[in-house]
């Protein structure tokens, strides 16, 4: 039996896959007021949550969101970051290390509880969600900061070479199921 630390407890709340992405409002790096549901209701975001801008393990996630840009760009993927932290931290943050992406200032952790994510210590947990048409579509609750774009394009990947089965409501009118639903999907030895 696994158990569950205290840390882990708080997780259970976050939104699942499938989930409507909320509308909360935050501001931008030059303190504009920022709908995030309207940047959300379209195309593909990555929207990930990291604790504090100019830390270490924060600045090695960006950076390979950075470095990555042009890959995920490919895939239709914007990126945007939240963060609790001040909208001149930042500006600061995406200067210093030339970010060519949307970060936003949760800082009263509106965000963060509309996605569930705990917040300890005024940090928020580390987490992202692809948002395809305003619909959650993807999660890690535990990214990886040296490969977060990377894993991000190996899922891309893996759904583009193995697509879901098409939704039960997508029969066509007059077709029935068929008793073996593994019928005809892959090649028979025989």
């Amino acid at each position: 039996m696994v158990r569950l630390g205290w840390q882990d407890k708080p997780m259970r709340s976050v939104l699942p896959v499938g989930s409507r992405a909320p509308s909360p409002t935050l501001l931008d790096s030059e303190g504009r007021t920022i709908a995030l549901g309207e940047r959300l209701a379209s195309g593909r975001t990555l929207l990930y949550f990291y604790p504090r801008a100019h830390t270490p393990y924060c600045t090695r996630q960006a950076c390979n969101l950075r470095d990555h840009a042009k890959d995920l760009e490919t895939w239709g993927v914007r990126v945007v970051g939240v963060s609790r932290d001040s909208p001149e931290r930042l500006s600061s943050f995406l200067r210093r290390h030339s970010l060519p992406f949307l970060l936003l200032s949760d800082r009263g952790g509106e965000a963060a509880r509309a996605f569930g994510l705990p917040v300890f210590l005024g940090l928020v947990k580390r987490a992202s969600f692809l948002i395809e048409e305003g619909v959650i579509v993807w999660r890690d609750l535990h990214p990886r900061v040296g490969a977060h774009a990377q894993d991000l394009l190996r899922m891309l990947e893996a759904q583009r070479r193995f697509p879901p089965p098409p939704a039960e409501d997508s029969r066509r009118e007059g077709e029935t199921e068929s008793p073996d639903p593994f019928a005809g999907q892959w090649p028979s030895a025989g």
